[in-house]
C-alpha cells in the first residue's frame, strides 16, 4: 500500500489536549453521520486509559446533550483482557461505559462488546470477526498508542491484516497497565483484540498521544521503518488518519 501521510495536532496542555479531541471526534463522527443519511450509525471503537479520559469528559461536558449523536453511534470494543467475569472491575468494557458510553446515553443494543470468559477463546474470535463482516466496515476508530508501538493489544509483531485475535500480553503491556489494578499480579495476561486488518479499514482514525513517556515511540511511529515490529506504523499505509498529540509527546 502506498505510504501516506497523516493530518498531525499538536496540543498545548492537558486541558488542550482534552478540547482539541473532543472536537476532532464530534467532527468526525458528524462526517460519519452525514454519510450514513438514515442508514445504520456509524461504527465507533473506542480505546481505554489515561489517555482518552479528558476527552470523554469533554465530550461529556460540552456535548453530552447531543443524542441526535450518541442515539446514532454505534460500539465496537476495540479490545479486552481474557478470563474474567462479567461484573470484573478490570474489564475494558466497563471501563469506556462508565466514563462515556453511559453518561452520553449511547443504547445498550447499540454496543457490541467481547465475552471475556468465553469457554472456548476461537469460538469468541469467530463470533466477532462474523458481526463486523456483517455490521462493518468501522467509521471512526479512536486509537491510543502503547510505548512497545502495539495499537489496541496488537503486540509487536503482530501481522497488519489479522483479524480478531486471542494474545498473550508482552512484559512492556502488562507492566504498563498495572498502574491501573494495583500492581502487575493483577493484570490479565491475555486479552482479545481486534486486529491491524479490521482497524486499517476503518474509514477515519484519530490517534491519540500524550507524555513524555511517548515521545520516542512517536518519532519511531512518524519517521521510523513501516514495520510489523512496530503496529502502529501501519497508520502510515492508511488514509484518513489523523493524530493529536501534546508537546510532552512531539519528537524533538
Amino acid at each position: 500500500m502506498t505510504q501516506t501521510t497523516p493530518i498531525f495536532h499538536i496540543a498545548a496542555n492537558e486541558a488542550a489536549f482534552a478540547a482539541n479531541a473532543a472536537d476532532l471526534f464530534v467532527a468526525a463522527f458528524e462526517a460519519c453521520l452525514s454519510e450514513h443519511q438514515g442508514g445504520r450509525g456509524p461504527l465507533v471503537v473506542l480505546p481505554t486509559g489515561n489517555t482518552p479520559l479528558g476527552m470523554y469528559r469533554e465530550l461529556i461536558a460540552r456535548h453530552g446533550h447531543r443524542q441526535d449523536l450518541w442515539q446514532n453511534l454505534r460500539f465496537l470494543a476495540l479490545d479486552e483482557y481474557a478470563g474474567l467475569d462479567p461484573d470484573d472491575e478490570r474489564l475494558f468494557y466497563g471501563w469506556v461505559s462508565r466514563t462515556f458510553l453511559d453518561p452520553a446515553g449511547v443504547p445498550q443494543n447499540n454496543r457490541m462488546r467481547f465475552n471475556s470468559n468465553a469457554r472456548n477463546p476461537q469460538d469468541e474470535i469467530a463470533r466477532i470477526d462474523q458481526w463486523l463482516q456483517e455490521n462493518g466496515p468501522i467509521d471512526l476508530a479512536v486509537l491510543g498508542l502503547g510505548t512497545n508501538g502495539h495499537i489496541a493489544f496488537n503486540e509487536p509483531g503482530s501481522d497488519f491484516t489479522q483479524a480478531t485475535h486471542h494474545v498473550t500480553l508482552t512484559k512492556d503491556t502488562l507492566d504498563a497497565n498495572a498502574k491501573y489494578w494495583g500492581g502487575v499480579d493483577r493484570v490479565p495476561k491475555t486479552a482479545y483484540t481486534l486486529g491491524l486488518g479490521q482497524l486499517s479499514a476503518a474509514r477515519r482514525t484519530i490517534l491519540l498521544v500524550n507524555g513524555a513517556h511517548k515521545a520516542s515511540i512517536l518519532n519511531r511511529v512518524l519517521h521510523g521503518e513501516i514495520s510489523q515490529d512496530i503496529p502502529a506504523t501501519y497508520l502510515r499505509q492508511q488514509h484518513g488518519v489523523t493524530i493529536l498529540a501534546d508537546k510532552a509527546a512531539c519528537p524533538a
